[in-house]
């Protein structure tokens, strides 16, 4: 998810980027907005009647957001506050110092105080100073630079990098990118066996190690050269990701109602095919949507 946000903030914060304020509000927010109220119907349809889930359970989705689709409404956040970023953004001494406080508050401060906290047996003094501490922060609320808008603004100033393969630069970040996932496997796995139940707050969204790894992710696929894709099939995937990031759950659920997925559960080995299995049934539905001019504009 945060790839995506950064290869929606290199597109949309490109001063280059034809982005009227008729264009930001009827082509893209009401596409949002559309797909947004519609999914959760079907969403919440389904787990009303497919999966026979209760009337309350059904009203706190369609109050909130079903499941992954949270991911709309926040990205609709970031796309009405773009014509206040963009000016941001092209100057850079600015759009370091943003990106500087995105990195100290958003990222480094919450994955140090979440160690603190997750730490096995801490002393007493140690959680009350934590407690201390994240009241400190709350007062000073800088909602600003927290959230997803570090991403979203780290894309711009990475897609204006303009690295090669050969780049030192790619390589450190790279490095620090396998680091990162290092660390958030080791670390998890080791607060685990420590607690004696799932710590899974190093894959949060706002952990650090998150961060090297996504930079490292949208850096290396920005050096990429797709020569054996022709631009059809390019634009066909690009025409999809939405439809298939919409689509996927119900995927996933009714694979695994079959023995392909009981086979991958008992055999890491055969998740790589179960992954491509979802993704390429996906791609194929979605494929079969968009044939459809209807189907294509309330759906995808």
């Amino acid at each position: 998810m945060p790839v995506f946000i950064m290869i929606s903030g290199a597109i949309f914060l490109n001063p280059d980027f034809d982005l009227s304020w008729e264009k930001l509000f009827k082509k893209y927010l009401r596409r949002i907005i559309v797909s947004y109220l519609i999914w959760q119907l079907i969403y919440c349809g389904w787990y009303y009647f497919a999966k026979g889930g209760d009337l309350v359970t059904v009203a706190k989705f369609l109050i909130g957001s079903y499941d992954h689709l949270w991911y709309l409404p926040m990205i609709a956040g970031l796309y009405l506050v773009t014509p206040l970023l963009r000016p941001l953004a092209r100057r850079r001494q600015q759009l370091e110092y943003y990106l500087l406080l995105s990195q100290l508050f958003a990222w480094l401060l919450p994955t140090g105080l979440d160690l603190i906290r997750l730490w096995p047996n801490p002393p007493k003094h140690m959680a009350d100073a934590l407690a201390a501490f994240k009241r400190l922060l709350g007062k000073l609320d800088l909602q600003t630079v927290m959230g997803f808008g570090g991403y979203y603004m780290a894309g711009y100033y990475f897609n204006q990098a303009h690295m090669s393969k050969r780049n030192l630069y790619l390589y450190f970040v790279q490095a620090l990118g396998l680091l990162g996932a290092g660390a958030t496997i080791g670390l998890s796995g080791w607060l685990t066996a420590k607690a004696g139940h799932l710590r899974l707050t190093l894959y949060s969204y706002n952990s650090f190690f998150v961060l090297l790894e996504s930079s490292a992710v949208f850096l290396s696929l920005q050096t990429l050269k797709p020569r054996l894709w022709s631009e059809e099939v390019l634009g066909e995937l690009a025409g999809s990701a939405m439809g298939i990031y919409l689509l996927h759950p119900l995927l996933i659920y009714y694979w695994g109602k079959t023995p392909v997925w009981q086979l991958a559960a008992s055999n890491s080995a055969w998740l790589p095919g179960l992954v491509i299995l979802i993704f390429s049934s996906s791609l194929a539905i979605v494929w079969l949507l968009r044939r459809s001019r209807f189907l294509a504009r309330w759906l995808l």
